[in-house]
């Protein structure tokens, strides 16, 4: 919930009219932002480019330069190229900025990196625009340590209207799920999401679609948190999804129906008839590749290159049957050389020392954390193979110990 300071601090009667008409609402929210540099002078209170200018080097470039480097922490060369898009007068207005980011959490090096993205960040009014912004940022529960992250990543953050926008958004999409951590996980993990996409249109409708359908709110939430693009996409795209994942046999009260959704919407049809070409090189039929689907729809994601990476390693290198991963898919989700191949060749290893059951599921070797691996697998046998620990950090070869 919004402090009621702040509420009242920032929202007028205009607001108030908000709530009451899903129409104006909508049109608020819709209203496609023009992110060139003409417009953004609503973003800032004035520019800080003046006439005064000495052929096509404006005075301040010297001055610019120098402050980028000193007081922004970026490189020379960056900094030449930055004072070409902002032209700084003197430093008060961009000291007002640093020390503001600063109380909020940038370090140097997020302000480096968040300059040399948005310099017109510097030229903002700190007090008027800046502040209200990150004051109700951190109202709703954004951490000083997620702060800087998350305008990095969007600074139209800090561009739209706070009654008009981040505030109607903000109530809306904690109507959609739960509490207020979640929309700040949702606002962390897709910080576009919290001012693109059609919200009384497209988000709004879908999410209802997911409910009629029997989508339990956790699941609704897991899409919203991990997802929000996906929840945000056109609202007959999103029915079109929602009906090829029943049809494809996905049960709505479980976790994997929006998971799937999550994986389809973005998805054109030759990409999706792809990926079954990919499949039969292995062996895989329709039937395998959906019921794999069905069992962990992330996979679908993986590229063919990636796929077939995995799979002759799995298959060919470690002679695991085809079928078998095709039961399993959550096996090929991992990382192929930081935990496949290092996992798998110690288990490969074992089993040719006849020290391990050539029985051992895939589940009791992928899946288990990095700690209880290394102690079922590798310390639990280090005395009798010494050089184990060393196959498993990649050091040497496998097959100089088998």
């Amino acid at each position: 919930m919004v402090p009621s300071f702040l509420i009242s601090r920032l929202i007028s009667s205009s607001f108030t009219c908000y709530k009451s008409t899903h129409f104006l609402l909508g049109s608020l929210l819709q209203h496609k932002h023009n992110a060139s540099l003409l417009l953004f002078n609503s973003f800032t209170s004035s520019t800080s480019s003046g006439s005064d200018s000495d052929g096509n080097h404006p005075k301040g470039d010297t001055f610019s330069v120098s402050y980028l480097i000193n007081s922004c922490g970026v490189s020379p060369t960056v900094a030449k190229e930055l004072s070409k898009r902002v032209n700084l007068k003197t430093p008060d207005g961009p000291n007002a900025v640093i020390d503001l980011l600063n109380n909020y959490g940038f370090s140097k090096t997020q302000l480096a990196k968040f300059v040399m993205k948005h310099p017109f960040v510097l030229v903002a009014n700190a007090e008027k625009t800046l502040l209200p912004k990150l004051e109700f940022l951190r109202s709703i529960g954004v951490s000083n340590s997620d702060i800087p992250k998350i305008l990095i990543a969007n600074h139209s953050i800090l561009k739209r209207n706070l009654k008009k926008c981040l505030i109607p958004r903000y109530e809306i999409l904690k109507r959609l799920v739960r509490d207020d951590q979640e929309v700040v996980r949702a606002l962390k993990n897709c910080p576009l999401g919290f001012v693109y996409g059609g919200v009384m249109n497209d988000l709004v409708p879908n999410i209802e679609v997911l409910r009629q359908s029997g989508v339990p709110q956790a699941s609704i939430s897991l899409l919203m948190i991990n997802a929000l693009s996906a929840a945000h996409v056109e609202h007959s795209r999103f029915v079109e999804v929602v009906k090829k994942v029943k049809e494809i046999g996905f049960c709505p009260s479980r976790t994997n129906f929006v998971m799937a959704i999550n994986v389809l919407v973005n998805m054109r049809k030759e990409v999706w008839d792809s990926r079954f070409e990919a499949y039969e090189k292995w062996g895989w039929n329709r039937e395998m590749a959906l019921r794999a689907f069905t069992k962990f729809p992330g996979f679908m994601k993986l590229t063919e290159k990636t796929f077939t990476r995995k799979m002759s390693f799995l298959v060919n290198d470690m002679g695991w049957p085809s079928e078998a991963i095709a039961e399993y898919p959550v096996v090929v989700a991992y990382n192929l050389e930081k935990r496949i191949i290092p996992r798998f060749s110690v288990i490969k290893i074992l089993i040719s020392k006849g020290l391990l059951e050539n029985d051992v599921h895939f589940s009791g070797i992928i899946c288990i954390t990095e700690e209880n691996f290394l102690e079922k697998f590798v310390i639990n046998f280090q005395n009798v193979l010494p050089l184990l620990p060393d196959v498993y950090r990649g050091v040497i070869n496998p097959s100089n110990v088998m």
